[in-house]
């Protein structure tokens, strides 16, 4: 093979592995998929689609800053914040009304920072709960509420009206602690009882939870 086509190789092979030309592949990919989901937005509302771009955890950054071997891309459209929006709503309406302290005990965590249900910043994560101390009464039916209490069942209803958009969960959480893991197997529980410190934390994130809706991206 004469030299100057070995070099030729060598240097088509260079460009394509190049950090440049792996951004623009990603990022061609990224656009793609974008408009699909833009198609998919506007078949479904009949409205042009608003949304957030994310590069790397960066809410509105350029897709030129994207790590090509690990970046990730986020479009996070408005229907995202439709879905905020409704679920906040419904957990108020369907409330019982004895005070009025329950209905306005209701806030949003974004990524874990209090939030504006309405206007939410970007995050990977939203949990709606109620910072009532019988929140979780309530939630298990111990009052006026039917049986499925209000975040179980408005859970059911925005996942069946938004699951096409966002994922909808169900749960229960701490506002004071993350979860914190037990120990499996007779030598581990004998282990973790020499750790009053961490039995005492086990015990008051599992006191304190209340019931939560989770919001993420698909």
């Amino acid at each position: 093979m004469p030299s100057g086509s070995s070099a030729a190789i060598r240097s088509a092979v260079s460009q394509a592995l190049a950090p440049e030309k792996r951004r623009l592949i990603v990022t061609a990919a990224a656009r793609e998929a974008m408009q699909k989901a833009e198609e998919a937005y506007r078949a479904e509302t009949g409205r042009a689609p608003q949304h957030d771009t994310i590069v790397d955890g960066r809410p509105n950054a350029s897709l030129a800053q994207l790590d090509p071997d690990h970046g990730e891309v986020v479009f996070r459209f408005a229907r995202t914040n439709d879905a905020l929006a409704w679920i906040y709503d419904q957990i108020v309406t369907h409330s019982p009304r004895l005070t009025g302290r329950y209905a306005a005990s209701h806030i949003l965590l974004a990524d874990g920072q209090e939030a504006d249900p309405k206007n939410p910043p970007p995050a990977e994560r939203y949990v709606f709960m109620s910072l009532a101390p019988y929140a979780r009464k309530i939630e298990e039916g111990q009052g006026s509420v039917g049986p499925e209490g209000v975040y179980q069942a408005v859970a059911v209803l925005a996942a069946s009206r938004f699951g096409n958009s966002v994922h909808v969960g169900f749960g229960y959480e701490s506002p004071l602690l993350d979860y914190i893991a037990g120990a499996h197997g007779r030598g581990a529980r004998a282990l973790l009882r020499q750790q009053p410190v961490r039995v005492a934390g086990m015990k008051l994130e599992r006191a304190t939870r209340v019931p939560v809706i989770t919001v993420t991206l698909h």
